[in-house]
């Protein structure tokens, strides 16, 4: 890969497009309409983020990174606050999307952790059976 900023990021199996993982326009909505849907002013907002996260962002930084403006960032290490403030995951569903991640709900976590200890389970089981074969074969030697 190229340190070059104006060149191509290239991969030989062709996974890398410059401008591939932009996704300003649409994170900086999903911030917007978290904030729109919550019942908390943006003042408020920021007050609670120093609060929970003890970082400091204030009502200008927010309206600016929420704004079209390219240059102003949302601080990725308050996000999680914000997310839960608003109680709207969208932001985060946007980040992790485009990587083809997703993100669960907090009432689908105790599913999703039963489907996992059952998988574990049944390798388990697996691995005992498999075992238990191998020890018979052996006794009969």
């Amino acid at each position: 890969m190229s340190k070059s900023r104006n060149s191509l990021i290239f991969q030989p199996s062709g996974l890398f497009v410059k401008g591939s993982l932009n996704l300003s326009g649409k994170f900086r909505q999903a911030i917007s309409n978290a904030i729109k849907k919550s019942q908390y002013s943006r003042e408020q907002i920021v007050e609670m983020i120093e609060v929970l996260t003890e970082i400091r962002i204030s009502k200008h930084i927010l309206d600016q990174s929420t704004s079209s403006k390219q240059e102003y960032r949302f601080p990725a290490e308050v996000l999680h606050a914000l997310c839960l403030i608003t109680g709207s995951l969208e932001p985060l569903r946007v980040l992790a999307g485009s990587i083809g991640c997703d993100v669960i709900e907090p009432e689908e976590t105790r599913e999703l952790k039963i489907l996992r200890l059952q998988r574990e389970k049944e390798r388990i089981e697996r691995e005992i059976e498999r075992l238990k074969k191998e020890l018979k074969e052996n006794e009969q030697v």
